[in-house]
């Protein structure tokens, strides 16, 4: 399961290099989200992100985590049309709304930087949000911005914390999702689950504390969930349908093109 990969020249924000910085939306906003089946997702985001997508547990360098699955194949993301578009009236994950910033720690310290990357086309000199005013200072924006991704950063570091609980209940199992692609079966592997028999055999006082502490929420939220791979599915056809048109028009107009040269 391919996630994480939309950042190519992360460089920490610095008020003298990014003095005159500005940040306009992209011509495609979202393509940078191309190329990933999966994105961080933190459980603070279960009630809505479970409405769209299978909201699952893997393994990432923090610890255990949860992702929502937005593609079956890898480097495909299914809720990105052809025009850099994320599906509409679904909801988008803060992992992806966070870039072209991030926050990082550089080796050997704790203090996290606001980092931002360079790739991004929408960064330029003269239109958009500016990063800092002509003094140097932050501008209201960039102070908003560091708000919501230390917000963020917390309910992920929670994220972990719920998923350590499953784990150390042994609530969680090895899960795989198998899809139809022309008559073929594509897999999906490398997360976890819960396993809804041995999360209804716990102990009452385990269940009591899941349920005080907000776990239980998350935990039925995440089982609600992985009702989307269907949606991921119909997503899945409807593209292959459509690329197939495409092809087999784009056939049609090559071969009009040879017998024009031919007639000639």
């Amino acid at each position: 399961m391919t996630t994480l990969l939309m950042y190519e020249r992360v460089v920490a924000v610095n008020r003298d290099t990014h003095r005159q910085w500005r940040l306009r939306p992209a011509t495609e906003p979202m393509a940078f989200a191309r190329g990933t089946n999966a994105v961080l997702l933190a459980g603070t985001e279960l009630p809505l992100a479970a409405l769209d997508y299978p909201c699952v547990f893997v393994e990432a360098e923090q610890g255990l985590t949860m992702v929502a699955v937005v593609g079956l194949r890898d480097h495909e993301n299914l809720m990105v049309n052809d025009q850099g578009q994320w599906a509409e009236h679904a909801y988008v994950p803060a992992f992806v709304r966070r870039y072209p910033f991030v926050l990082a720690t550089e080796a050997g310290q704790d203090e996290m930087t606001v980092c931002l990357d360079e790739a991004f086309e929408g960064f330029n000199t003269d239109s958009g949000e500016a990063l800092f005013d002509a003094e140097g200072g932050e501008t209201p924006y960039l102070q908003q911005l560091k708000r919501f991704m230390l917000g963020y950063h917390q309910d992920m570091v929670r994220t972990t914390q719920f998923a350590a609980r499953l784990l150390e209940l042994d609530l969680l199992t090895e899960q795989t999702i198998d899809a139809q692609l022309n008559g073929q079966t594509s897999s999906l592997k490398g997360f976890k689950v819960v396993d809804e028999a041995r999360l209804r055999a716990l102990p009452p006082e385990v269940v009591q504390d899941l349920f005080t502490s907000g776990a239980l929420g998350w935990i039925h939220a995440h089982l609600l969930s992985l009702n989307n791979v269907r949606r991921l599915g119909a997503r899945l056809a409807t593209r292959l349908t459509a690329d197939q048109v495409t092809d087999q028009g784009n056939q049609g107009v090559e071969g009009a093109g040879a017998e024009a040269t031919s007639a000639s």
